[in-house]
């Protein structure tokens, strides 16, 4: 797994907020937008959030963001911008991909083993709808891991996924695999497992083993090599 770059903006994030705010139509089959209008009102109050989410990100204390109850009665509006996919919002898309390395994004950050084309928001949008935008708060990553992760990103402890843009990944190897061959039995195969090195503290291994547990990621390298070994065999 390799950590993400944050995305390289010419101004603020709130900016690419307010442009797809901006970017809506003012009427609507020659009636007020009504919504626009909601979302403008709000602007001040999801300046604010922005700034929270920002520091809790550079400060590594996102577990204890807190969700809002000013945005929960304007959910709908504000995920319906993230959703509606218009050229602002695919921007946001472009400005995240081209801050990466080179082939970075060939591998979804979450696993490792499929091409990222979808997007996870870290912080859930029906829990953080003013932060669906936040490009800090999308992570390129594959269909399977994003219907996995759903809506969970902490439990009572700890954060149970990685955030690839600011987490230490461990460059201690961790992960490991076992060779079975057996001839008398006639296998040929593979186990995957992860063992916690000793210089990796609680507070990040905590996250890194939940990381592997709720996307069964184990058992889905063992699938995936296991289904390679057996067609090379064959």
């Amino acid at each position: 797994m390799r950590k993400l770059v944050k995305p390289r903006c010419n101004g603020p994030y709130i900016d690419l907020h307010k442009d797809v705010i901006a970017s809506k139509h003012n009427t609507i089959s020659g009636l007020p937008n009504i919504a626009k209008q909601r979302l403008l009102s709000l602007e001040a109050d999801i300046v604010q959030r922005y700034s929270s989410f920002e520091q809790a990100v550079n400060q590594n204390t996102l577990f204890n963001l807190a969700t809002s109850a000013t945005f929960s009665s304007y959910s709908d509006d504000l995920v319906k911008c993230y959703k509606g996919r218009t050229s602002k919002v695919k921007s946001i898309f472009k400005i995240i991909e081209k801050s990466q390395d080179s082939r970075c994004l060939k591998r979804c950050p979450y696993c490792g083993t499929t091409l990222p084309r979808t997007h996870d928001h870290y912080l859930p949008e029906s829990l953080f709808p003013e932060l669906c935008l936040h490009a800090l708060n999308l992570i390129p990553c594959c269909g399977v891991c994003n219907s996995i992760k759903g809506n969970n990103w902490k439990n009572n402890n700890h954060r149970t996924f990685i955030y690839f843009y600011t987490d230490i990944i461990p460059t201690s190897q961790y992960l490991f695999v076992d060779l079975i061959n057996s001839r008398n039995h006639n296998v040929l195969g593979a186990r995957f497992k992860i063992i916690r090195p000793e210089n990796i503290s609680n507070n990040i291994w905590d996250i890194i083993d939940s990381h592997y547990n709720k996307l069964n990621l184990i058992d889905r390298y063992n699938e995936l090599v296991n289904d390679e070994i057996s067609e090379v065999a064959d």
